[in-house]
């Protein structure tokens, strides 16, 4: 249909860092874009300058066969050039209604029209096939639900071109469906997209075509429709090196017995057992839903335990809340780290040590700060987190850095069982390179570390073991001499199958 966008030689330096070098890529009417590279590749500042957010230092710009010689977000907005950023930017004391009509409310004479605006944001909403209360505000609704009346008031616009940041990371399959089925609905019209994510199946799934960012530089854009480039290709051009090189598993011999749990039963999953030795990475895998979460979940205190029993180093425990899991040696590193595993707003020191501080108590009950900054300052080096100070708000770090900081959090604690929940989950390839290795150095040091993942090759890639949850039971283990996606892939089957042929 014709080319949509263009960008020449774009440049754009910071203070110390050349964000952009030479970038030039273009954008057909209708064409869904991938853009991918790891964090600090350039990714953000080009689709900043391209919405007018930032500036460029030189290069040119084209919009529909015009060239752009000044953008700035308004004047973006007026030619149609839209961004869904991973962080939720909507006024949260407002209904969803208000926020579809902020700054351009339904009125006549003044008086807002209250019916037009309410039945106007229905109506959009139940295009898209999404449903929510419209009279709640956005501050009641779910984080999903929050991005999806973002999409959909940009969609209200009639937009030329959308550039999705990260769009999937906290929507469940069915509303992923939704969102893919907009953005073919988009295609169709001959909008444009720009669609950034680290999770790689989808740029396949959705995608045209992908330009990889490397270091600021173009690598190379290549089209996804002949299928002749593949992930593992993908993520070596992104990182520079081959994808073997990201699954090192390190030898370390097995040690005693850690943890054992024996027919545990709680909410959402019955008669659990598996055990985890020191040195050991034990895998765990399910379908979504199949009760994984939850055992880890219960196991830490946070959610109740029916009946079962768990045994740490030989001996039966009992666990009724996270103080209980810390104080004989286990730490767990949640699903979701921004809403449940770190305080945004506090720096980074106040997140490493937040369940060290009782050991920092003076004979006064006063923190010994000195003692509290030396250990996060150590813990920092350690995990070669990048942060300007260990007084920087872990909301102003990325993803991998931010998931850095929970796994020192507990190996300052020195616990000696760690699990681990979807622990790559959203960051870019070469840190999840990071994070294998940091697990491989945990297991060195004689800790048991259990990590729970959707994606098998890395299961696969770095695990001892895996055992495989289906529908809210253990249906198999396998050892790594066994390992194959078929085999495992068969076991989170097993249980639902089972029921189907009861069903029947």
């Amino acid at each position: 249909m014709g080319e949509l966008l263009k960008v020449e030689a774009i440049c754009k330096s910071f203070p110390g860092v050349k964000a952009l070098e030479d970038v030039s890529m273009s954008i057909d009417f209708g064409e869904v874009r991938g853009l991918v590279g790891e964090n600090g590749a350039g990714k953000s500042t080009l689709i900043k300058i391209i919405t007018g957010a930032y500036e460029k230092d030189s290069g040119r710009i084209f919009f529909m066969g015009r060239e752009i010689k000044k953008i700035d977000p308004l004047s973006a907005r007026k030619m149609g050039i839209f961004a869904v950023y991973q962080d939720i930017m909507i006024a949260p004391d407002l209904s969803v209604a208000e926020n579809f009509f902020l700054g351009e409310y339904a009125s006549r004479f003044g008086i807002v029209n209250w019916n037009r605006m309410r039945s106007e944001t229905m109506r959009i909403l139940n295009e898209l096939g999404f449903s929510v209360d419209i009279n709640k505000s956005i501050r009641e609704l779910s984080l999903a639900e929050k991005e999806m009346v973002t999409i959909a008031k940009i969609l209200s616009f009639n937009p030329r071109l959308v550039v999705f940041d990260e769009p999937t990371a906290v929507l469940t399959d069915y509303e992923k469906s939704i969102l893919f089925k907009m953005i073919k609905d988009l295609k169709k019209m001959g909008v444009g997209i720009i669609y950034i994510s680290h999770n790689l199946e989808e740029i396949f799934e959705i995608c045209d075509s992908v330009t990889i960012l490397r270091d600021g530089k173009v690598v190379g854009t290549y089209n996804l429709k002949d299928r002749k480039l593949t992930i593992d290709e993908l993520i070596s051009y992104m990182v520079g090196r081959k994808i073997e090189e990201m699954y090192v598993k390190t030898k370390s011999d097995l040690g005693p017995e850690v943890l054992r749990v024996e027919k545990l039963c709680g909410v959402k999953f019955k008669d659990v057992s598996f055990s985890l030795r020191a040195g050991e990475i034990l895998g765990m895998y399910g379908l979504v839903g199949a009760g994984r979460t939850e055992i880890a979940r219960a196991i830490f205190g946070l959610d109740p335990i029916f009946s079962g029993e768990i045994y740490v180093h030989g001996k039966k425990v009992r666990i009724r809340s996270p103080e209980d899991a810390i104080r004989i040696g286990i730490g767990y590193l949640p699903e979701d780290r921004r809403t449940q595993g770190l305080f945004l707003v506090q720096d980074v020191e106040f997140n490493i040590n937040s369940v060290n501080y009782q050991d920092f108590l003076t004979k006064l009950v006063f923190i010994d700060y000195k003692k509290s900054r030396e250990l996060a300052t150590e813990m920092v080096k350690k995990f070669s987190i990048k942060t300007p100070s260990v007084l920087t708000p872990v909301a102003k770090l990325s993803g991998g850095n931010q998931q850095k900081i929970l796994i020192a959090r507990w190996m300052s604690r020195n616990v000696d069982i760690l699990i681990l929940d979807e622990p790559t989950n959203g960051i870019d390839v070469g840190v999840k390179a990071e994070i294998y290795k940091l697990m491989n150095e945990i297991t060195k040091l004689g800790k048991g570390v259990i990590f729970i993942s959707s994606y098998l090759p890395e299961l696969m890639g770095i695990c001892d073991r895996i055992v495989v949850v289906s529908n809210g039971a253990i249906s198999g283990e396998v050892s790594r001499e066994e390992f194959s996606e078929e085999k495992i892939l068969a076991l989170a089957l097993k249980n639902y199958n089972k029921v189907r042929r009861e069903e029947k």
